[in-house]
């Protein structure tokens, strides 16, 4: 089988490996699509801050059929086309006991910490799987995990219908984090620098949105609000600007949830976040969601195929990063059709 490996930053190789092999509680899935997500362009530039080389398969986006599986109590079989979570828990620590599996201990993400999905067959936990509609197209269903990051974001910030919610960048999980907010009843303010994104998530049905580069961000959100400033936020970006002023840009008692990953440590201003009583609450990877996720992209809440800037075949992938390194702006969503090379 074909696998896209990532032994060092800047150089992505297919390679040649048998087929794995069934093992208890896990099931051998040929995989269809696999979504690049932002952690593998920075995996690729070096910069990824959580990664772990080498891996044998880029990716953790995926979405496939089950080719082998054994007795299980999902009332999963062969032929089955399932999405696969790719945040696999140890099932032992403090965190799995309480149900937070995607705050274990000792976690390790596909394409990050393990091997990951842009292999034409893939060995993962029965636990991980999820079965789809019949009429949920794999390329629809390859949007599944990043808009799983979203709801758990604003699942974090505790968003609730009539609120109005501060979103930071209009890349792909701003914008799954501005229709998950949308789903909950919420209207998201998305703001970034890039009016392009803005203008495209207008047109997709985002209420509010705000070029940061044309005046001050906390005097529009106030203007919003009629001057009470949103109840939450979502932040995507990491960005040090943004969090060293985040008490800046919800009302008291405001509560925020970081996604975006800074490079380095970021100085906050305690004292604001104390006489305001900011909850911040750090959202890493999702948890329970994926279910949740499934039915909204099959009732068609939100504009999937929007998010989608092309599909190309697993040969193409170093040169389409490159790409998406030198014109980020360019990118949305790139699905990588792995059965198809």
């Amino acid at each position: 089988m074909k696998v896209l490996c990532i032994h060092e930053p800047g150089k992505l190789e297919i390679k040649e490996f048998e087929k794995p092999g069934l093992a208890p509680g896990q099931a051998v899935i040929k995989m269809e699509l696999c979504g690049i997500c932002g952690s593998d362009v920075t995996a690729y530039r070096g910069v990824n801050p959580t990664m772990r080389y080498p891996i044998n398969g880029l990716g953790h986006e995926g979405v496939g059929i089950i080719e082998e599986i054994g007795e299980n109590d999902k009332g999963l079989k062969a032929g089955d086309r399932v999405a696969l979570e790719p945040y696999v828990p140890c099932n032992k620590c403090h965190m799995c006991a309480e149900g937070r599996f995607n705050n274990c201990a000792d976690i390790r993400v596909c394409g990050v910490h393990k091997d990951g999905m842009m292999a034409e067959q893939f060995l993962h936990p029965i636990q991980l799987l999820y079965k789809l509609p019949d009429d949920l197209s794999f390329r629809h269903a390859a949007l599944v995990e990043p808009f799983t990051i979203g709801l758990h974001a604003a699942t974090r910030a505790r968003v609730k219908a009539g609120e109005h919610v501060v979103v930071f960048g209009a890349g792909v999980i701003g914008l799954m984090a501005a229709f998950a907010c949308i789903n909950y009843g919420a209207a998201p303010i998305l703001v970034d620098v890039i009016q392009e994104r803005l203008d495209y998530a207008k047109e997709q049905g985002v209420p509010y949105t705000f070029n940061s580069q044309s005046g001050d961000v906390q005097e529009y959100l106030k203007e919003v609000t009629k001057g009470k400033l949103p109840e939450a936020m979502i932040d995507c970006t990491g960005a040090p600007v943004i969090l060293e002023q985040m008490h800046n840009f919800v009302c008291h008692g405001g509560r925020i949830a970081l996604v975006g990953w800074p490079h380095n440590p970021v100085a906050i201003n305690t004292v604001r976040l104390m006489q305001k009583e900011i909850d911040v609450c750090p959202s890493r990877n999702s948890n329970g969601k994926f279910p949740e996720a499934i039915r909204l992209i099959h009732e068609k809440k939100i504009p999937t195929e929007a998010f989608i800037t092309k599909e190309i075949k697993l040969s193409q992938v170093e040169e389409t990063i490159q790409d998406m390194i030198q014109a980020p702006s360019d990118y949305l969503k790139v699905i990588v059709n792995i059965s198809e090379d």
